[in-house]
């Protein structure tokens, strides 16, 4: 029996790309780059699974019942970026991972929160520039978040 043949399209982190390649003898994306739709659909026809990224579009027209690909392994919650109806008109398995980025991107809305809040995103950029005059009663003073109210829109995973 063969073993599959796996393209991963982007860099993942490290731990996960030395299994990939060690186990499953996965091509590795050399560039962290997104793929032209060429590549994806030329990528479809050479391999048996394709572990995309968000920023590969994978149309309708690209998913066909002759591509060679039956598996796409998403690295992601989301899957807006591949049309799952045409996938699954071709016989091709789509997959996800949708409660990896839950807690994270929580985290990183409170930190953006505070960020704003407290101006600490400009306080950066002048450190960076070496404009920092020092600490003063009213520099970049912000606002604090007690007291404040937050609204929610969705209430979905991320």
């Amino acid at each position: 029996m063969t073993a599959s043949r796996i393209l991963v399209t982007r860099r993942l982190p490290e731990a996960v790309e030395q299994v990939l390649a060690e186990r499953l003898r996965a091509q590795l994306g050399d560039a962290n780059t997104a793929l032209s739709r060429a590549q994806l659909a030329a990528a479809l026809d050479e391999f048996d699974i394709l572990l995309p990224t968000i920023t590969d579009r994978l149309d309708a027209d690209m998913l066909r019942p002759s591509s060679r690909v039956k598996l796409i392994a998403n690295f992601g919650a989301g899957v807006e970026h591949i049309a799952l109806d045409a996938a699954r008109s071709a016989g091709i398995i789509v997959t996800n991972t949708p409660d990896a980025l839950t807690d994270t991107t929580a985290e990183l809305a409170m930190t953006m929160m505070l960020m704003a809040a407290r101006r600490a995103g400009e306080g950066e950029r002048l450190i960076r520039a070496g404009k920092w005059s020092g600490w003063g009663p009213s520099a970049l003073m912000g606002q604090g978040l007690t007291g404040k109210l937050l609204g929610l829109v969705g209430y979905g995973r991320i």
